[in-house]
């Protein structure tokens, strides 16, 4: 076999290897950092619902209509179905709307 041949089959395998670890370190770099957000999303669950301040949602029955208003927690959005039970007919609620109660300020 040729010169050639070798050195691409060579230079093919080494840079298999630097992609390889570059590929390790990148993905335990990326590994520790999702580590950490998923520890304090942990945390702030654990310590409850948070209400922001003027921030309400309208919590809707999918099935009769009923609806109540709550202030915001972290983490919902519109279209989850969350905890909360339907008094009428016992069905999980559905967030059907987030906006905030203060007024708007005007801009000059």
């Amino acid at each position: 076999m040729s010169f050639e041949y070798y050195y691409i089959t060579l230079m093919s395998l080494v840079i298999f290897v630097v992609a390889l670890l570059i590929g390790l370190i990148m993905n335990n770099r990326y590994y520790r950092v999702i580590k950490e957000s998923l520890t304090q999303a942990r945390e702030a669950e654990s310590k409850g619902p948070l209400a922001i301040s003027g921030e309400v949602e309208v919590l809707m029955c999918p099935r009769c209509g009923y609806s109540k208003t709550i202030s915001y927690r972290l983490g919902d959005y519109v279209g989850k179905v969350v905890d909360d039970k339907c008094p009428n007919d016992d069905e999980r609620l559905i967030v059907h709307a987030i906006y905030s109660s203060r007024p708007a300020e005007q801009s000059s």
